[in-house]
């Protein structure tokens, strides 16, 4: 045998040496999280113009732009950051007043079912107004957002090649200057005076703001990681072992072997979570800082007057199935959960949880290794894991293995 050949064959066998390391299941698992089996953001029946180009460019504007807010200091991206892999990096996010969650990422937002930690929205668009007239964030009000995009002729005329004409007799001169249901001062007063009609012409123009930071948000999609291509690289049959560490490979075993950790139970497929709530002993029942989670969230997201099924929606109501199905189970118990979040791109988006108690993942891994006492936490599901602390750096490892850069 020539040199050439030697080596080839034993390149081979390294390769498959490496593939038999992994067992048929957990190969399946493994391709299980490729971002290749993710595809476009689902469709969004409830706005019409999701995957508007033009939409997307209007509502990239609106994101940054800082004069929707009560003192022309803060805009959405003030705590989605795209250098901060939109977010914030705060522990609690800081608006016009501090805020009382973490900011979660935007990327890869189009994908999900349910907006906010406690899922409150059922569309990014709906989401997407909360800001404005939230007292801690943007501290402004609907008839001041809609007055000042009118007020703007180029991103009025925008506006008008996209969602057409405004109703007769509305414009930027016949609004008040601050009304809407949530606003400061007697700004709910003036909104109460609002015959019924304008108060309807406000609210079209404001949900249609939405829909457009919607389309552009949507743009905002997930990108390869080193994970990624690992997996290309073990689905054609060709290994590069250094695409991978042995402790980052060993750190994924641990993701996926129910036994030993529950990592698969919520953080699964491409997205690495599945869309659900979840309680992790995060909830906080007592003291300033009240937040019972999951249990709040399904009342607004049904009362909600911008929902799927609401009269500013695009959608028929038989579209509408995550939230005519919605699971309402007064069995199920709901305080203290949150949405689990994805984790791609997790080592760019700490501090972490819903609080943002956790300041990085060696913090979150011993949360999850030793969870807290149910006596005091609420009855979360998470069980102690017993991991040594050369396991719980292999799955930080591992996590690290999920960033785009």
């Amino acid at each position: 045998m020539n040199v050439i050949a030697l080596v080839l064959a034993l390149a081979s066998a390294a390769v498959s040496a490496e593939q038999a390391s992994w067992t048929d299941r957990e190969r399946r698992i493994l391709q299980s999280f490729s971002l290749a089996n993710l595809g476009p953001p689902p469709a969004r029946p409830s706005n019409a113009f999701a995957d508007n180009g033009a939409a997307a460019e209007l509502g990239q504007s609106l994101f940054f732009d800082k004069r929707f807010s009560a003192d022309g200091e803060f805009s959405c991206a003030s705590c989605h950051e795209p250098g901060l892999y939109f977010t914030d990096g705060k522990k609690r996010s800081v608006g016009v007043n501090k805020t009382g969650r973490n900011a979660i990422t935007v990327v890869g937002s189009g994908y999900q079912r349910w907006l906010y930690w406690d899922g409150r929205r059922d569309s990014l668009w709906a989401q997407a107004l909360i800001p404005f007239e939230a007292p801690d964030e943007m501290g402004s009000s609907r008839s001041t957002v809609v007055k000042k995009l009118l007020a703007d002729d180029k991103l009025k005329q925008q506006y008008l090649e996209i969602f057409g004409p405004l109703a007769s007799n509305f414009s930027a001169e016949t609004l008040p200057q601050h009304a809407g249901p949530f606003a400061s001062g007697d700004g709910k007063e003036q909104w109460y005076r609002l015959k019924p009609q304008q108060q309807q012409n406000i609210n079209r123009v404001y949900a249609n703001l939405g829909k457009a930071i919607e389309a552009y948000e949507r743009t905002l999609n997930y990108s390869e990681s080193r994970f990624d291509r690992y997996l290309a690289a073990l689905a054609e049959g060709a290994v590069d072992s250094d695409i991978l560490s042995a402790d980052e490979k060993a750190g994924a075993r641990l993701f996926m072997d129910a036994g030993k950790t529950q990592c698969l139970q919520c953080h699964n497929g491409p997205t690495f979570s599945n869309g659900g709530f979840h309680n992790i002993g995060t909830g906080n029942f007592s003291g300033e800082q009240l937040d019972f989670g999951r249990v709040f969230g399904l009342q607004a997201v049904l009362q909600d007057e911008f929902n799927c099924v609401g009269p500013f929606s695009d959608a028929q109501p038989e579209q509408c199935s995550e939230l005519r199905f919605l699971k309402r189970d007064t069995h199920v118990p709901l305080e203290g959960s949150f949405k689990t979040p994805s984790l791609r791109n997790v080592a760019n988006t700490a501090p972490y949880f819903h609080d943002g108690s956790k300041a990085d993942l060696n913090a979150v891994m011993q949360h999850y290794n030793e969870p807290p006492n149910k006596r005091r936490s609420g009855d979360h599901e998470l069980r102690a894991l017993a991991l040594s602390a050369e396991e719980l750096s292999q799955l930080t490892g591992f996590l690290q293995s999920l960033n785009e850069r």
